[in-house]
């Protein structure tokens, strides 16, 4: 079974990094959930320009799932080739998506 084998510029040895990938997806996940909850019940604004106006439209949670899978997909695909620098970025990455999920859920705890 060739076909089910995984390449093996997609393979990660490393489990903390995996671990780390999955996390960073998820939790821009949550940012986007947490955005659309906030903006269109009130409680908030979307700072991001470029997403506001996709705020509260149909669009907004596809991009954002599809950006966040795309954004972990090449950091995935790059880490056999540069293992240090996608650490990095991704260690980088998680930390200001969970200081935003932690801040938008103060904003909430505040205006409920």
């Amino acid at each position: 079974m060739k076909a089910l084998e995984v390449p093996g510029y997609v393979h990660i040895e490393n489990r903390t990094v995996r671990y780390i990938l999955y996390v960073l997806f998820g939790i821009i996940v949550a940012d986007g959930l947490l955005t659309q909850f906030l903006v269109t019940g009130g409680y908030g604004i979307e700072a991001n320009p470029l997403m506001a106006p996709l705020v509260g439209g149909e669009s907004f949670l596809t991009i954002k799932i599809s950006a966040a899978f795309l954004a972990t997909l090449l950091l995935w695909i790059k880490y056999n080739t540069r293992p240090r620098l996608v650490y990095t970025i991704a260690v980088v990455a998680l930390g200001l998506y969970t200081t935003i999920v932690y801040w938008n859920l103060f904003a909430f705890a505040l205006a409920a």
